[in-house]
């Protein structure tokens, strides 16, 4: 199912399907890669790095306006990337791109071999409170469970999309596709938004409907935010991807 209607660059008309909620409004991982992928196509170069802020929900099935500004062009370039919706600025987004591909990674502490897929034991996010769900394929590994009321606030697992989103628009999909990492801690659910996400992307990106192993724990917390860390591997270990994510605790 297409989840954007995309016209002339770097200015990009979207409409998000309903089903791509998390709770009520549009996933934000969604929209943080949609506009890197808007990024991407504007300056024709790859994304190293982004920051998004998360100002506002959303909405399905509302025409949201995408417009792309370089700050900096050449070899190392930085890209500005808004998304509104009715004349409001809903997420904006600072993008690093480097005009040229992604080289092999060199990771200072080598990662030991991590659990394969078949070990991972299927689980699905309850579809009344996250539609999203309808696209997403997870297995969990380890012992936590979102809502299972576990010892350590920590979220791990496989992880594809089923949508034939494009890879960058996948790669935001991914990267916010696990609950908060408090979750695996409750027993209750709370309404938790991401309200920042930075992402530093390595090596190529999967291609569509790969699986991509999430390993998500909590950082920080205090009265107001919780701070996510997440580390995003191939099927072979390969790094893609490493996410901060900071969450509003509303429910307190």
């Amino acid at each position: 199912m297409d989840v954007a209607a995309v016209l002339d660059p770097p200015a990009r008309v979207l409409s998000f399907d309903p089903t791509w909620r998390s709770f009520t409004s549009t996933q934000g991982g969604l929209v943080v890669g949609s506009l890197l992928a808007a990024a991407a196509a504007a300056t024709g170069s790859p994304p190293r790095t982004v920051t998004a802020h998360l100002l506002a929900a959303v909405v399905a099935d509302t025409e949201a306006a995408v417009e792309v500004v370089p700050d900096r062009t050449g070899t190392t370039g930085s890209v500005r990337a808004t998304l509104s919706q009715e004349g409001r600025v809903r997420a904006v987004a600072q993008v690093l791109t480097l005009a040229r591909p992604s080289s092999p990674v060199s990771e200072a502490v080598p990662p030991v071999p991590g659990p394969t897929v078949r070990e991972g034991v299927p689980f699905a996010l309850p579809r009344d409170f996250v539609p999203v769900a309808e696209h997403t394929e997870i297995r969990a590994l380890g012992t936590s469970r979102p809502l299972a009321g576990g010892p350590e606030p920590r979220l791990h697992a496989w992880v594809r999309v089923d949508g034939g989103l494009e890879p960058l628009v996948q790669l935001g999909v991914l990267a916010d596709a696990l609950p908060p990492a408090l979750f695996a801690v409750r027993t209750t659910p709370a309404v938790m938004p991401t309200v920042e996400l930075t992402a530093h992307l390595a090596g190529p990106l999967p291609a569509s409907g790969d699986w991509v192993r999430v390993d998500q724990r909590l950082a920080w917390t205090d009265a107001d935010l919780a701070v996510d860390d997440a580390e995003l591997r191939t099927v072979d270990g390969a790094l893609v991807a490493r996410v901060r994510q900071t969450r509003r605790l509303l429910s307190r």
